[in-house]
């Protein structure tokens, strides 16, 4: 019976091809190719070319953290072994570039945070502005992490992208972008959820937002040596998880609760801390639109308003902009009729030069 570990260099016996072991169940075999995908592959159609050593947390495609393991190596093997899996919690400075240049003559002096990383990778590495990107999420911590990751999208607010689970000290590929994919990760939004399984620690969920320059991309000299992979890359620090909140288990009372569902509606619509803006066009609201009749559209566009509208106001935002269309006008009456019966609250036409005729902002006052 043929053996595979996770991190085994494979080759496939009936076609063309290699790759990587992820992991093995039963007889199946998840081997991760050279796209990007991983195919599940029989036992019997595989060849092992080259065996994982000794490394229990591979990183699949990019050998993992090689750099930041070899600046720590020990005299003893096996303790070195278990400080790679288990990533203490102190932060470690990452030697081996602390006194050389990186190509472009930057000195690569830093400390590693224990955290969540993103990293931008240009597949081509002879000409790193050409070509596809390759972003991958770093969890260089000592807890487990499940993650969300959504994207900014003008249309529909937040678009989720990926989610996972990561061990500690894993990583893990979330899309391969093309430059005018790039252009829209103008804006993420990462929801973490650390939890230790061995000793049964669980922390509180964390949000975090982040803006990231994609014009920059287009530039040479931010791709750099790095503590976490042997190809150059463009590495954003995320999210501290040195010490992350631990999870308050006190049941929350009925008014907590009905906060909560309140001021989720809107929270796919932020665009900052304090602002929102919703698309109350039908085919923005229901996958079923057009199946829809005429009658049914404007109620379910209203219910929606009064939704985001009381969301905004428990939320305590500043300013958020309904964006309604021309159309006859008939909905634009129906929400201004609803807005004047509010006491704490300002509202008018939106910017037309961002919005055009057919979008309403609404201030709201706060005493």
């Amino acid at each position: 019976m043929k053996i595979f570990h996770a991190g085994d260099k494979v080759r496939f016996i009936s076609s063309k091809g290699s790759g990587i072991v992820t992991s093995v169940k039963n007889n199946i075999v998840s081997v991760l190719i050279e796209d990007g995908f991983e195919i599940p592959v029989e036992a019997s159609d595989l060849v092992v070319i080259e065996p994982q050593e000794g490394n229990k947390n591979p990183f699949l495609k990019k050998d993992e953290f090689t750099k930041l393991q070899a600046s720590n190596k020990s005299k003893n093997a096996v303790e070195q072994k278990s400080k790679e899996q288990d990533l203490a919690s102190d932060q470690v400075s990452s030697d081996v570039d602390a006194d050389k240049k990186n190509r472009h003559g930057k000195s690569r002096t830093e400390t590693i945070i224990n955290g969540v990383y993103l990293a931008f990778m240009p597949e081509n590495q002879e000409v790193l502005i050409s070509g596809n990107m390759d972003v991958y999420l770093i969890n260089y911590s000592k807890w487990q992490v499940a993650f969300h990751i959504l994207k900014a999208d003008p249309s529909k607010g937040f678009e989720s992208i990926a989610t996972g689970l990561m061990e500690k000290g894993d990583a893990t590929i979330i899309e391969s972008l093309s430059e005018y994919d790039l252009k829209n990760w103008s804006r993420l939004r990462l929801q973490l959820h650390c939890f230790d399984s061995k000793n049964g620690q669980l922390f509180d969920s964390e949000l975090i937002d982040l803006e990231i320059k994609t014009s920059k991309f287009i530039k040479e000299d931010i791709y750099d040596e790095n503590p976490f992979f042997d190809e150059l890359a463009h590495v954003i620090f995320v999210h501290d998880l040195s010490h992350p909140p631990l999870y308050n288990s006190t049941p929350t009372t009925n008014t907590e609760i009905s906060e909560k569902k309140t001021s989720s509606v809107i929270d796919r619509y932020m665009i900052d801390r304090s602002n929102a803006e919703v698309d109350l066009h039908i085919e923005k609201l229901r996958s079923d639109h057009k199946t829809m009749r005429k009658d049914d559209i404007m109620p379910i566009q209203i219910a929606f308003f009064r939704q985001c509208l009381e969301a905004a106001i428990a939320k305590k935002l500043a300013r958020i902009v309904f964006i309604h269309g021309v159309g006859v006008g008939l909905l634009k009456k129906e929400l201004t009729d609803i807005l004047k019966t509010y006491a704490d609250l300002e509202f008018e036409d939106a910017s037309i030069l961002k919005y055009g005729i057919g979008a309403t902002e609404v201030r709201f006052v706060r005493h």
